[in-house]
């Protein structure tokens, strides 16, 4: 039984606009799931079916093996935390201890249970020094860590983050794929991203669908996907930098093992120089 599945998912918007066109998606446990296209390919889309802001037109969302519908919609929001692409549009409250403690006051908790859980999604998140601080006062990428906390806080087994490193600074992006990184491998939480910048893939992710024009076009493990770079041109996309640049280097007869981040790059580069020496 998967955590998330789609099967079939087709949504068409008011003026017969297709959005969506039989998607089959599956996130499991513990999985960094990036779904990649460009600008309106139909990633938002897709992950505001998740949680149900969106109900198929035809086909469905199952949510641990069972569909999304009007009755467990409640459960299925606790379960599928969804981030927003603008921060802003999630935060509220005069600070962000108040903002993050929303989530779980409305689920009826008590103030010493809302407590502990504020106190820890901030921890998870790295952003316990902000608690006092105005939301609106603060940096995007710290908005986008304050709008994880509060979901965090909700202690959903899967979080969407739509386009998660948008109008971010280098710094920015660097501290949110730790935390993305953290999500999965510390606290066993299943983080699903979308994005059109290629080169954050292989920091961020075990497992990429290639969306396209509202399908799914392409799926695969990262070193899958980016083995063909024709068919992300076809799409708009390209491959990232490194292993462009490692197939430019065969290109030119230069021997190096393939690599996607810098750390495997370094550790090919090293390898081919000392073989050499």
């Amino acid at each position: 039984m998967h955590l998330l599945e789609t099967r079939d998912l087709t949504y068409v918007y008011p003026g017969n606009v297709t959005g969506l066109d039989h998607v089959n998606f599956i996130a499991g446990r513990n999985a960094r799931v990036a779904v990649i296209g460009a600008n309106g390919a139909g990633k938002s889309t897709l992950f505001k079916h998740f949680n149900g802001i969106l109900r198929p037109t035809s086909g469905s969302v199952l949510v641990h093996g069972e569909p999304v519908t009007q009755k467990n919609i409640r459960e299925v929001r606790k379960f599928v935390g969804l981030v927003f692409q603008n921060a802003d549009d999630q935060i509220f409250s005069p600070t962000v201890e108040q903002d993050v403690a929303l989530g779980p006051m409305n689920l009826g908790l008590d103030a010493e249970t809302v407590s502990h859980r504020v106190e820890e999604a901030l921890a998870m998140v790295g952003i316990e020094h902000l608690k006092e601080r105005v939301p609106h006062h603060l940096s995007g990428g710290e908005k986008k860590r304050v709008a994880i906390a509060g979901v965090i806080a909700m202690e959903p087994q899967v979080i969407v983050l739509d386009e998660p490193t948008a109008g971010l600074d280098p710094r920015g992006v660097k501290d949110l794929i730790s935390v993305i990184n953290a999500l999965a491998r510390e606290y066993g939480i299943t983080v699903i991203f979308s994005t059109h910048d290629v080169s954050l893939i292989p920091e961020v992710a075990d497992y990429l669908y290639v969306m396209h024009q509202g399908t799914i076009v392409a799926e695969g493990g990262v070193s899958d996907v980016f083995a063909d770079p024709e068919l992300l041109g076809s799409v708009r996309l390209d491959v990232p930098v490194i292993p462009k640049l490692i197939r430019m280097l065969h290109e030119e007869g230069v021997e190096i093992g393939m690599a996607y981040t810098l750390d495997e790059a370094k550790a090919a580069f090293l390898k081919s120089y000392r073989e050499r020496v």
